[in-house]
């Protein structure tokens, strides 16, 4: 029994397409697993996972007045000291919350001083400038509190 000519001519066409299509995929395939083998490839990934981060470690300290709007933004100038003590930090206009809110937050800042600095001294910087939004309502007053709330009101 033989295969119809056309039937060939497919099956050989598709397999080509299908070599063609799998060795850029296996050249990403490679260029992915290679992307953090050192340290250089790395630091996008951990100056964004440092920036995160501070965000956490000021958020922890960090109880924004109710007048604070949960889609506000200010972006913070941090100067700091090796080991992550927090030299000066200032609000850099235009920040998106009020003279309460700006306050308490420049408060978390110095409070949650020093700020991570143990393994991300590769992408620690003495000054930078972090963005820090406010909590959505929800956030700000946690899972466990929001709840006894809910049942002391039933």
């Amino acid at each position: 029994m033989r295969a119809a000519p056309g039937l060939f001519l497919s099956t050989l066409f598709s397999g080509a397409l299908l070599a063609a299509a799998a060795a850029p995929a296996a050249a990403a395939k490679n260029e992915i697993g290679r992307a953090c083998d050192s340290a250089e490839h790395c630091l996008p990934q951990n100056q964004l996972r440092y920036y995160e981060v501070l965000r956490q470690a000021i958020g922890q300290h960090w109880r924004p007045p109710d007048s604070a709007a949960a889609d506000s933004v200010c972006t913070l100038e941090l100067d700091q000291a090796a080991g992550g003590a927090v030299n000066a930090v200032r609000a850099i206009e235009p920040c998106g919350l009020d003279a309460a809110a700006r306050d308490s937050l420049l408060a978390a800042v110095r409070a949650a001083s020093p700020l991570p600095y143990q393994g991300y001294q590769q992408v620690f910087k003495p000054r930078l400038r972090l963005a820090v939004h406010v909590p959505e309502p929800d956030e700000r007053e946690g899972r466990v509190k929001r709840w006894w709330r809910q049942v002391r009101e039933r």
